[in-house]
């Protein structure tokens, strides 16, 4: 599928102001259901204030301190170089790697950290990227990489994937920065070999070997804009983009850079325009910034992640009562469904006896709704044994 049409163009990639409203609607509509469903002793809420820059202060629930929008993006952060050392350790390829932390991302526009465990949500998007790009692995087998008991990843694997897909709305197609890298890295060593002025041409040997260093530079620098924002709010091309320049400003090739740089604009069909690439190009490299030292200490994430424990939203908390009572209702439904089903079954049966007995009652056999039995049998002697009277004759139009 090509970017241009695809759900990822159409459906994931937001501006930085639509980002920041999502994520602030969906942790206010968990702190209101939080409110709504704690048991009664716990009810009174207090809500501060947002604070500076539009970050929601932490909250307070009858005493309870809620996990902060800050600490969520903070445990996001240790979550994704999770998801990273899994398919490291597994030798999974880099487009595994990255559709798993896109799917991540794109399950918490939908819901908050206070609704579903970052950690079964980990296991899970990387279970279901590997299934997407044919390198399925047993639950089992990634129980031993989160060394964990294999029962358990199995279970939370096989109860979390559905949750994810609805999360993600069943859109599974990830366009990744990689590939658009190694395109961009094949064009400049076709361009250093043939689109340079007369003389100034490189020999395919070295034009190999930069192009080799520029792709190792490059995906360093992707795997860095993928612990930030980037994948959200910008084009797979521009990312990518954004990662060659570094390369080639590494390498020490700034000539080459402008040079190739002009060449592709001049290439663009209805792109951007320069200003707007390097306003866009800037933007991503202060992304990839953030990324790259997006770290948290222990002691920070083990506090968070207790905090985290006491604050889940009861409607997605399987220990809480009000998930127990939805599971009943929801349970109740489908029975109350099946029981429909099967009376309205009972109900054809029955019309139909009746009208079978009324037909009866009038002098109209069985036979008017049934062929007697033999019937067919009959016509097939008689159709047998008009052929075989008549043996020499030919069927029409043949001679």
């Amino acid at each position: 599928m090509n970017f241009p049409t695809s759900t990822h163009k159409s459906r994931w990639l937001l501006s930085p102001e639509d980002l920041e409203a999502r994520r602030c609607a969906r942790y206010d509509k968990s702190v209101r259901e939080i409110e709504r469903y704690r048991p009664a002793s716990t009810s009174a809420a207090a809500s501060a204030a947002p604070g500076e820059g539009g970050e929601k202060a932490p909250q307070q629930l009858g005493g309870l301190e809620l996990v902060s929008m800050e600490e969520e993006k903070q445990l996001f952060s240790y979550y994704e170089r999770m998801i990273s050392k899994i398919c490291v350790l597994y030798n999974f390829s880099r487009k595994i790697l990255a559709i798993s932390i896109v799917y991540f991302k794109r399950f918490y526009l939908k819901f908050s950290i206070l609704d579903y465990e970052p950690w079964t949500l980990m296991i899970t998007c990387v279970y279901l990227a590997c299934k997407v790009e044919n390198a399925y692995i047993s639950a089992e087998e990634l129980a031993k990489g989160v060394q964990q008991d294999a029962r358990i990843v199995e279970k939370i694997v096989l109860g979390s994937e559905m949750n994810l897909l609805q999360g993600l709305d069943f859109d599974l197609v990830v366009h990744t920065p990689y590939a658009a890298l190694d395109g961009f890295c094949f064009d400049l060593e076709t361009y250093v070999q043939e689109k340079l002025p007369a003389g100034e041409c490189w020999e395919l040997e070295r034009a190999e070997a930069f192009a080799q260093r520029l792709r190792k530079k490059g995906y360093e620098s992707i795997d860095a804009l993928l612990f930030s924002d980037g994948p959200l709010l910008h084009a797979p091309g521009l990312l990518a983009f954004a990662a060659l320049e570094v390369a080639l400003k590494a390498s020490g090739e700034k000539a080459l850079l402008r040079e190739y740089v002009a060449s592709l604009l001049a290439r663009a069909d209805g792109g951007m325009a320069a200003d707007q690439l390097a306003q866009a190009i800037q933007a991503i490299h202060k992304l990839g910034q953030s990324g790259a030292s997006g770290l948290i200490d222990e002691s920070t994430l083990k506090q968070i992640d207790r905090k985290l424990k006491l604050c889940r939203n009861p409607i997605y908390d399987p220990s809480s009562e009000q998930y127990k009572k939805q599971q009943a209702e929801k349970q109740k439904r489908k029975q109350e469904a099946k029981a429909a089903a099967a009376a309205a079954a009972g109900n054809h049966l029955k019309r139909a006896s009746a009208a079978m007995q009324d037909a009866q009652a009038l002098g109209l056999g069985e036979d008017l709704f049934i062929a007697p039995a033999g019937v067919d049998q009959q016509d097939s002697k008689r159709r047998k044994s008009k052929e075989t009277s008549s043996p020499h004759q030919q069927p029409v139009g043949m001679s």
